[in-house]
């Protein structure tokens, strides 16, 4: 009987260490698709204010150009 307690007491310890490290693997995953995501959105976000910037600087130097063309 005291045995089979510790077979099982044993078996017990190998679950919850499996189960441990199946967590840890889990969110160390979860962290990475999280990181991964945060970089996709941070290039949209650059790319988005790089176009508009440069709509802006289009603009000012298409202004700039017609104002040289009526005042010389």
């Amino acid at each position: 009987m005291q045995k089979q307690t510790a077979d099982q007491s044993r078996l017990n310890a190998v679950r919850n260490e499996i189960l441990d490290i199946a967590l840890h693997l889990d969110a160390r995953e979860s962290e990475k698709r999280r990181q991964r995501a945060a970089e996709r959105a941070l290039r949209a976000r650059r790319g988005i204010e790089d176009h508009f910037e440069f709509r802006r600087l289009a603009a000012q130097f298409s202004e700039e150009e017609d104002r040289r063309r009526h005042f010389g």
